[in-house]
């Protein structure tokens, strides 16, 4: 049995590694096939694969991106499963579901967001392919459910290589973690710098900023001049670089809570997931979020809620170590049998 992942963008990279170990665990032999810019992050596990392909997917040029695209279909043909770690929102998918169409090669994707299955064309000709389709979480499959005939199942990512790391916290420090791209459109950067200035003192509150702060960019620099104009850049630790897997998932695993900041956007509750809440779930953190989100299954037992405009009071009470923390993380879905079954069932394997 040969199987393939295939990721053609230069996101979602952190999805791929828990894939590559449930079917190295069922003695099934893995290749990569990933866009050109994703070599430094999966060299830490690329010895798991049987082999480990890179793409950069042409931009210009029709012919050529036909000629890179049939060749890129005659590979995926010598296997017996094709999983699309992401399945949407390409041409280069849309043109390989087309191109294998025909071919006896079952193909599976791996989808972001759930709602494309149900209003995006693209996603349809994909699906012309495309018959099985896992999503990140239980909420997105049960939003999913009786909308769509195809087959869709859920699975949780959350098992990353074993990084080492040196970074080691101070013991009076509280670090909270907001992880992911700095994004002042997804994430509710004000209402933190709010709540900082509403504290009389957070001398021992870090806030660490995992994405790389572009302070060229007008957005960006406007936000970081009301941080430090209530001068509280000393909350902060910031990045002004990519961060390498090995950092980013050590300063994860030292934070003590874990921060999305999301605006309260109903599709969260639907069929979208942050990439927070899977680094929480990896790590086992307790999450800290606004109860818009306290709808969600997977987050009751493991976050502490906080009402939209009270973040100040729940910081208060972290400072204070005056926090009743979640008995968290008790169900079995969160272990790595239980999710390498389940996504084995999935793929008939």
């Amino acid at each position: 049995m040969k199987v393939i992942i295939v990721e053609l963008s230069t996101s979602h990279e952190e999805c791929i590694y828990a894939q590559v170990l449930f079917l190295k665990h069922a003695g099934i032999e893995t290749s990569l096939l990933l866009h050109k810019d994703l070599e430094q992050q999966v060299s830490s596990y690329e010895t798991l694969c049987k082999s480990v392909d890179y793409i950069h997917p042409l931009k210009k040029g029709a012919f050529r991106k036909i000629r890179q695209q049939v060749r890129t279909a005659q590979k995926l043909k010598q296997y017996d499963l094709v999983i699309f770690n992401t399945a949407s929102s390409s041409k280069f998918v849309r043109n390989l579901c087309l191109l294998l169409l025909t071919a006896s090669v079952p193909c599976v994707g791996v989808l972001h967001n759930g709602n494309k299955l149900l209003k995006s064309f693209t996603q349809r000709i994909i699906s012309l392919k495309i018959k099985k389709y896992m999503v990140l979480s239980d909420q997105i499959k049960d939003y999913l459910s009786g909308k769509t005939a195809i087959e869709v199942s859920s699975f949780y990512p959350i098992f990353f290589p074993d990084y080492k790391s040196e970074i080691t916290k101070p013991k009076e420090d509280v670090w909270i973690a907001i992880p992911g791209r700095i994004d002042w459109q997804r994430r509710d950067y004000m209402i933190l710098i709010n709540a900082l200035s509403n504290l009389k003192h957070f001398k021992n509150l870090k806030f660490l900023l995992l994405g790389k702060l572009d302070t060229s960019r007008a957005e960006e620099k406007e936000r970081w001049e009301a941080i430090t104009k209530n001068d509280l850049q000393n909350a902060f630790l910031c990045f002004n670089s990519f961060i390498a897997n090995e950092e980013y998932h050590g300063y994860v695993k030292a934070s003590d809570f874990i921060l999305p900041l999301l605006k309260s956007e109903d599709n969260y509750l639907k069929y979208k997931i942050s990439g927070s809440f899977n680094l929480a779930y990896a790590y086992k953190k307790p999450l800290l979020c606004k109860q818009f989100f306290e709808p969600l299954e997977d987050l009751k037992e493991n976050a502490i809620f906080y009402p939209g405009g009270e973040l100040d009071k729940l910081l208060f009470q972290i400072l204070d170590d005056n926090m009743v923390l979640p008995e968290g993380y008790t169900k079995p879905k969160w272990s790595y049998k239980y999710q390498q079954a389940n996504y084995m069932e999935f793929l008939d394997l």
